[in-house]
């Protein structure tokens, strides 16, 4: 056998694979998410981080406000005060803003990190319908996508 029937013999084997491949009815067909739909995933997996980080953070404001207000609740009035009952009420008044706005963090904390995980948990839900195309993709070149 000459080489150029060879080679013409292995190129028309190849487009008959490729024919046959594509012409392959025995699956059933599925509607296909595109791009948009995979960064939609990614989005919701990145802004779930963010919330999550952004809870811890403000977790740690919280603690920070709760003990700097703890402190300065219980801060005694200044040894040559002229009013130290007024210093005392305002260290109280001052140290209970401080707890107040700590606790007010907390529950933003509860709230971001609430929203984050619901990010990831739908992040992973839709990993779990991910998908593989293989052949001739949507763009008419031969390769292999991973679909949301």
């Amino acid at each position: 056998m000459k080489p150029v029937y060879f080679v013409l013999l292995l190129l028309f084997s190849g487009i008959a694979f490729q024919v046959k491949a594509q012409s392959d009815t025995s699956k059933p067909v599925q509607q296909t998410q595109g791009r948009r739909d995979s960064l939609y995933a990614a989005k919701i997996n990145y802004t779930g981080n963010l919330m999550i980080g952004g809870g811890v953070g403000l977790a740690a404001a919280g603690s920070f406000l709760i003990y700097e207000g703890v402190k300065i609740y219980h801060t005694p009035a200044a040894p040559l005060s002229t009013d130290p009952d007024g210093d005392i009420a305002r260290n109280h008044k001052q140290g209970t803003a401080y707890i107040a706005a700590g606790t007010i963090a907390y529950v933003g904390t509860a709230v971001l990190v609430a929203l984050g995980v619901k990010n990831k948990l739908e992040f992973k839900r839709r990993k779990k319908r991910m998908e593989l195309t293989s052949g001739l993709l949507e763009n008419g070149n031969m390769g292999a996508m991973l679909n949301f």
